[in-house]
């Protein structure tokens, strides 16, 4: 009996190393695997972030773009003539018969209404084809008119 019994034991002594090889490979297996997922995990986050910061910032030059070019499509000036030569912009301006002009102030602006000159950058008037090649900002060239 004792042959017999010594053979289960050594048989039953292999299948348990057996089941502990295998069971250590199986969790070896596994923790690999929820490592790769891990680090598939975190490479999706990084990518995932790094859209967003770029949609983000894509976005934002878009909106200051299209924010910029509202305000230049707006902003429009008038020189306001004074003896001492300083000029504020004005709202009022444009292209006029080849030439840009701007709203000023003259003598008597409450009574006379709106008054507008032609306007300069050196010596002479600027020449022009549409509104936007003018600049609110830019002194008279002659008086204003009434």
């Amino acid at each position: 009996m004792t042959k017999p019994s010594l053979l289960i034991i050594s048989i039953s002594i292999l299948i348990y190393l057996l089941v502990e090889h295998t069971n250590r490979r199986v969790y070896k297996l596994l923790d690999e695997i929820e490592q790769r997922g891990n680090d598939l995990i975190d490479k999706t986050e990084e990518r995932i972030r790094q859209l967003i910061n770029d949609t983000i910032f894509q976005l934002n030059n878009q909106t200051r773009e299209q924010i910029n070019e509202l305000i230049d499509q707006n902003k429009k000036y008038i020189p306001l003539q004074n003896p001492y030569g300083a000029t504020t912009c004005t709202e009022w301006f444009g292209c006029h018969h080849g030439y840009c002009w701007a709203g000023c102030a003259g003598a008597f602006p409450s009574l006379t209404g709106p008054e507008w000159c032609y306007t300069k950058t050196s010596d002479e008037k600027i020449k022009c084809q549409n509104d936007k090649d003018c600049s609110g900002c830019w002194r008279c060239f002659s008086p204003c008119s009434v």
